[in-house]
C-alpha cells in the first residue's frame, strides 16, 4: 500500500484548525497550496461572512477524491475549486493519487481504507462526515458549507413541544445521502457519515461482484453500491435526496450559467447560481467545459456579493429535514 503524504497547510483564520491535505500515493496529483490560493481564501471567508447566510460548521468533515491517470491541467483546475472551499471553511481533503486495484472499483477501495484509518482514531479526534467528489466536479458557491446539507440532530420530545411541532424524537439515522438522475443512482457527489455501518456498506460494494458475479453492472462499482444500498440491511439508514442539492449538471454551459435569467422552467438538476456545485457526467467535453467554468467563475466573483443567486436550496433542506422528523 503506497504511503500517505500529510501536507499540513496554514489555515488563514485560526491555527488551531489546521486542513489536512492528504496525498495518498507515489505520484504528486495535490496541486500546491500557494500562498495566492491562501490569500484568495481570506478574502473568500471575509465576504461570505458578511454577504452569505451561511455559518461554517464545526463537524469535522472532508472531500475525499481520486485523481490518478493522466495529468491534466483543467482537472487539476477543478481541484482548485474544492482545495479552496476547504481552505474557506477549515475541512479536510484527501486525495488517492495511485490506484489500488482495478479501474472504477478503486473509489470503494479508498474509501473504505479511509474509513477504517478513521475508525481506529479516538472518536473525539475522526471524520464525522465525508463527501466523495469524483474529479469532474467543480464548487461554484464556496461560500456554502458541506455541512448545510447533513441532517440535524432529531428533536428531543420537549424541543418538539417547544415549537410546536409533532414528537420527532425517533427520527431515523441517516448515514448516507446521495442523489439519482435519469440513469438511477449517480455517486458521483455522496454525503456518508464515518462509522461502523459505513464499513458494512462499502464491504459489500467492493464485494459484490465477487458474490454475485451474475449481476450485470452496465455502471460497474455505481451499480454494485446501488444494489446495495437498496438491500434491507443498507436502505434505511440511506437517504436520497433531491439532485440539484449537491450533484447538479450542467446542461448549457458557462455562458448561459453566468447570463440566465431568473426564470424557473427547466429541470431542477440543471445548474443555476447559488447551486453548491458542478457535476460534468457524461459531458462530451468535459476539459473545454471545465475551462469554460473557471474562466466564468473568476469573471462572476462571489454570487451573495453580486446579488446574483438564482437558487438558494437552504429553505428546501430545512423543510425536507424537518418532513422526515428532524
Amino acid at each position: 500500500m503506497p504511503a500517505d503524504k500529510n501536507l499540513s497547510v496554514p489555515y488563514p483564520r485560526s491555527p488551531r484548525l489546521l486542513p489536512q491535505f492528504t496525498a495518498s500515493g507515489d505520484t504528486p496529483c495535490l496541486p500546491p497550496i500557494t500562498p495566492a490560493l491562501i490569500e484568495e481564501s481570506v478574502h473568500r471567508h471575509a465576504t461570505c461572512r458578511k454577504f452569505s447566510p451561511f455559518t461554517t460548521s464545526r463537524a469535522r468533515i472532508a472531500t475525499v477524491t481520486a485523481h490518478f491517470g493522466p495529468a491534466s491541467a483543467q482537472y487539476r483546475k477543478a481541484f482548485q475549486t474544492h482545495l479552496l472551499h476547504s481552505l474557506i471553511h477549515g475541512t479536510e481533503v484527501r486525495v488517492m493519487c495511485d490506484p489500488i486495484i482495478d479501474s472504477l472499483w478503486n473509489k470503494p477501495a479508498f474509501i473504505l481504507q479511509l474509513l477504517m484509518r478513521e475508525m481506529l482514531k479516538p472518536t473525539k479526534e475522526r471524520l464525522e462526515w465525508i463527501m466523495w467528489a469524483d474529479r469532474d466536479t467543480m464548487i461554484l458557491d464556496q461560500c456554502r458549507p458541506i455541512s448545510s446539507f447533513l441532517p440535524p440532530e432529531p428533536s428531543s420530545r420537549l424541543d418538539a413541544w417547544w415549537r410546536g411541532t409533532h414528537d420527532v424524537s425517533n427520527a431515523t439515522e441517516v448515514n448516507l445521502l446521495v442523489t439519482n438522475d435519469f440513469n438511477g443512482l449517480n455517486n458521483g457527489v455522496f454525503l456518508l457519515k464515518v462509522n461502523e455501518w459505513a464499513i458494512a456498506l462499502f464491504t459489500s460494494i467492493l464485494a459484490f461482484r465477487h458474490y454475485e458475479p451474475d449481476v450485470v453492472l452496465p455502471f460497474t462499482e455505481q451499480s454494485a453500491m446501488e444494489h446495495v444500498i437498496q438491500s434491507e440491511d443498507f436502505r434505511h439508514q440511506t437517504q436520497v435526496v433531491p439532485q440539484h442539492w449537491f450533484n447538479a449538471y450542467d446542461h448549457d454551459g458557462a455562458a448561459m450559467y453566468m447570463s440566465r435569467g431568473n426564470e424557473t422552467r427547466g429541470s431542477d438538476e440543471r445548474v443555476r447560481r447559488g447551486d453548491f456545485l458542478v457535476h460534468f457526467a457524461g459531458h462530451p467535453e468535459k476539459g473545454r467545459a471545465i475551462e469554460e467554468y473557471a474562466e466564468m467563475l473568476e469573471e462572476l466573483g462571489d454570487v451573495w456579493e453580486e446579488g446574483v443567486v438564482q437558487r438558494d436550496v437552504s429553505g428546501g433542506v430545512g423543510a425536507f429535514w424537518r418532513a422526515l422528523g428532524y
